[in-house]
């Protein structure tokens, strides 16, 4: 084994139809210095046996079974386990394109992150490809260029954990929230870049995503979800404060704060407040919503499009008792 050997942490619940699809991408690598640690969260389907299967063939690849704890909890297991100098993330459902392991771990040098690029498939037909700009590597004093040529509208490439190496040592305690299942990845990928001192971007693309329609996600409005948004928002906002403190002038991140934090989520909050009455959206919850858009400087009433004015212009007022009024009497129709 190389001094890049690389630990590939796969967390697995209920996959069978696509499990054997991603392991097979990984054992046809012709980089061949890693490990496989597969991490079985519980499923109830055929995926543990498949596990133990490739596990029993190859022992480059370990299974470990655990009771159901959600996809934070395994990943957190499988890095508890990890024992290579890099850390790479792969979801049962996605795939390695080929050779995709040799080309970029050909280009790393002590890194504490290193980004590639990805393929997204819709229904199995290759679609959106997402790279950095380039091959080149940042130190601590240029990490405000990566960001700055980086940072792109969804924010694609910075945060989502796919494609991605980390430095083992340099995640120090940073692990997953296990508790939510939705936009755990997004905080620790944000969280790493917020203290990492040195990343290199590989243009050629590594993995492929599987996008697909009964994945999670779908559900924005239940109780359930608004209970997971409470739990992330004030994480996710602390974490893009966090980057912005260390790139003060850089717009792009400042961007992400008025596209994701304000037009997506806050005004998804507006919305679910204007359309029916739960006990998670109060008075008091909507004042901090208030406060949470008051720090984007360059909010106007159009800046989301006619659909959002209305919660814009209530906002605009400034009188949170007020708007809890309409909001009320709105969600009776």
């Amino acid at each position: 084994m190389n001094k890049n050997r690389l630990s590939i942490i796969i967390p697995v619940y209920n996959a069978e139809s696509y499990l054997a699809r991603c392991l097979d991408s990984i054992f046809e690598q012709s980089f061949t210095s890693y490990e496989v640690i597969l991490v079985d969260d519980g499923s109830t389907d055929s995926s543990p046996l498949i596990c133990d299967r490739y596990s029993s063939t190859d022992p480059r690849f370990r299974t470990v079974h655990k009771k159901n704890g959600g996809v934070g909890s395994a990943r957190n297991a499988g890095m508890n386990l990890a024992k290579g100098e890099y850390v790479m993330f792969v979801d049962a459902d996605d795939a390695l394109l080929p050779d995709a392991l040799e080309s970029v771990m050909e280009q790393v040098t002590g890194e504490d992150l290193v980004v590639g690029g990805y393929t997204a498939f819709f229904g199995g037909i290759p679609g959106r490809e997402v790279h950095p700009s380039g091959d080149r590597t940042y130190g601590s004093g240029s990490i405000d260029s990566f960001f700055q040529t980086n940072v792109r509208r969804g924010n694609d490439l910075i945060e989502v954990p796919w494609a991605k190496l980390f430095r083992r040592k340099a995640l120090g305690d940073l692990c997953f929230r296990e508790d939510l299942n939705y936009g755990e990845d997004r905080l620790f990928v944000l969280n790493f870049l917020a203290s990492c001192t040195s990343l290199r971007t590989c243009s050629v693309a590594v993995y492929a995503y599987h996008n697909r329609p009964d994945s999670l996600g779908g559900d924005i409005v239940s109780d359930c979800h608004l209970m997971q948004m409470r739990r992330f928002l004030p994480s996710y906002i602390d974490a893009l404060q966090s980057l912005i403190e260390r790139c003060p002038a850089n717009a792009k991140l400042a961007s992400i704060y008025h596209r994701e934090v304000v037009g997506k989520y806050c005004c998804r909050l507006l919305k679910v407040f204007s359309s029916r009455r739960t006990s998670l959206l109060d008075k008091a919850y909507l004042g901090w919503v208030y406060d949470v858009m008051s720090q984007d400087k360059s909010l106007g009433i159009m800046s989301f499009g006619l659909k959002n004015i209305f919660n814009i212009l209530l906002y605009r007022m400034g009188n949170i008792r007020f708007s809890i009024r309409m909001y009320k009497i709105i969600s009776l129709f």
